[in-house]
């Protein structure tokens, strides 16, 4: 995998902004792998073995990331569609504005 950053970390550039926190670390690493390869501390065999672990624990957490943010917007579209449902039925008691909170409640709405 080539990260869209890499080239910048083998360089030994800054961070560049706007980068999430998984992203940040992947950044550092890779760059710290760079500047170990050219002074001799690692082989590249070593960097490309540790790259690859590096890779596995990127996307998984990546992954892990992306479905908390998906499920966080979803209870947050929930709890929205609740709320907005139960001041309907408070402003106008109707068996319409009750079936429309119950939906919401049972995430139907």
């Amino acid at each position: 995998m080539v990260f869209p950053y890499e080239k910048e970390a083998s360089n030994g550039d800054q961070i560049p902004d706007g980068l999430s926190l998984v992203d940040q670390v992947a950044f550092r690493f890779l760059r710290s792998m760079y500047r170990d390869i050219r002074t001799g501390v690692q082989t590249r065999e070593q960097a490309i073995e540790e790259k690859g672990k590096m890779t596995y624990q990127y996307d998984k957490e990546k992954r892990s990331m992306d479905h908390w943010s998906r499920l966080g917007n979803y209870w947050a579209e929930r709890y929205s569609r609740v709320e907005a449902a139960q001041s309907a039925y408070r402003k106008n008691r109707t068996l319409e504005n009750a079936d429309a909170l119950s939906a919401a409640l049972d995430g139907r709405l």
